[in-house]
């Protein structure tokens, strides 16, 4: 039933997007205060800047395709069913928008991955403390920002694993975009 619900509020926004600016501004205000949201809850969550946030909200902007993904995917976190362990990833909006999976089982549990969009340390550390108030069970990030949220937090903590095919990859895109400007 949640799932029809998610849907609901996708297809909400979307064809609100497609009539108008002023249509998408009001759907959005109504799931927000169905919802229980603020417009900072919804930048923070979405990595969308409050002040877009809120220019859309005024209906001053035009909305990108990429805000809309962005503000659609967390609203969908947000609607998600109950889960018995929930997982916050800490990472950069491009690693986080290379997890697939928000829901999975893991030695028979339902585990529901809840992303933290950070750009600094700063922004890490901040996120992991949101993580641990909103009671999420333990946190994924990078190994260079979890000895620095070790000393915040109270809850697990793991590593993302870089492989060298990750390594790999970035090494011919970077070779690709030295190539191009010489």
């Amino acid at each position: 039933m949640e799932k029809d619900k998610d849907l609901t509020i996708r297809d909400e926004l979307i064809n609100a997007a497609l009539t108008s600016n002023e249509a998408f501004s009001s759907t959005l205000k109504s799931i927000m205060r169905r919802m229980d949201i603020t417009a900072k809850d919804l930048s923070e969550g979405s990595g969308v800047p409050l002040s877009t946030i809120n220019k859309i909200l005024s209906e001053c902007r035009d909305l990108r395709l990429s805000t809309l993904r962005d503000i659609l995917r967390y609203l969908h976190s947000l609607e998600t069913p109950p889960a018995d362990i929930i997982i916050g990833v800490i990472a950069a909006r491009p690693s986080l928008d290379a997890i697939s999976k928000h829901q999975l089982l893991a030695k028979g549990k339902r585990v529901i991955i809840k992303e933290y969009p950070a750009l600094t340390i700063e922004d890490a550390i901040i996120s992991a403390i949101k993580a641990e108030r909103e009671h999420v069970n333990g946190l994924v990030c990078a190994s260079i920002v979890a000895s620095i949220i070790e000393k915040f937090v109270r809850i697990p903590i793991a590593t993302i694993k870089v492989e060298e095919s990750n390594i790999l990859d970035s090494v011919h895109l970077l070779v690709e975009k030295i190539t191009s400007t010489s």
